[in-house]
């Protein structure tokens, strides 16, 4: 956690206990700095174990042109845990009740993460 948001929070349940919290203490909520970005990286599992090799991917960069980013054919991790590790944090898990994949070859695709990680 931002050491900016945890202050805000430690001040607000401070307030909280004080009774003296308001509605603009919780409007008051610390942003994201303007000099970090948000990156979302899709990692396409080969089932939903967090340590299953990775089948596909891609990495989408907010100030970037709408296209997502391959800078190479490799992916960037080995497995979404090795991801977590590096420190991008899961947004979604794969929902593989959702897909019905029993007539292709490449089930994998329907084991997506969704991660962020701001740098």
């Amino acid at each position: 956690m931002k050491p900016a948001i945890k202050q805000w929070l430690d001040d607000c349940i401070e307030k909280l206990n004080a009774g003296e919290l308001t509605a603009a203490d919780l409007g008051g909520m610390p942003t994201v700095p303007a000099g970090e970005k948000q990156f979302i990286l899709y990692l396409y599992s080969k089932s939903t174990n967090l340590r299953s090799a990775i089948g596909g991917w891609a990495l989408y960069d907010a100030t970037a042109p709408e296209e997502p980013r391959l800078p190479s054919q490799d992916a960037p991790y080995t497995s979404v845990l090795e991801a977590v590790r590096d420190g991008w944090r899961i947004v979604q898990f794969p929902r593989p009740e959702l897909h019905n994949f029993s007539d292709v070859d490449n089930a994998y695709l329907g084991f997506e993460f969704i991660l962020e990680k701001f740098v």
